[in-house]
């Protein structure tokens, strides 16, 4: 990933931003209180979610969207090998890579 696809990521001050042709936004690192990998777009994204605010989708393949690895592997608790995992696997459905601590799982049943 992180050529090639529609968008530009940009991570900045605790920030990650997404400007792509439909759609973008910006969430706070800090702030973000689950990551998704949602395999069923065309083309796979992340899903991050912030509460109080959109979901925001980052394809997988959008300019930069690399340095989002780096980035996620610092959310406290997050398997990187589980992520790495689900990059990897054929999945159907979005499936929940990361949650901090006491929020819900309310947001990837939004996904299905």
């Amino acid at each position: 990933g992180g050529t090639g696809g529609p968008g530009v990521v940009q991570v900045d001050e605790g920030q990650i931003a997404y400007f792509g042709p439909l759609t973008g936004g910006v969430v706070a690192l800090s702030e973000i209180s689950s990551l998704s990998l949602d395999p069923t777009a065309k083309p796979p994204h992340w899903v991050l979610s912030q509460p109080g605010q959109p979901d925001l989708f980052i394809p997988l393949n959008a300019e930069g969207a690399d340095t989002l690895f780096d980035v996620f592997a610092s959310l406290p608790g997050i398997r990187t090998e589980r992520m790495l995992a689900q990059m990897r696997a054929k999945a159907t459905a979005p499936v929940l890579v990361w949650q901090r601590q006491g929020h819900t799982r309310e947001r990837l049943a939004r996904l299905h």
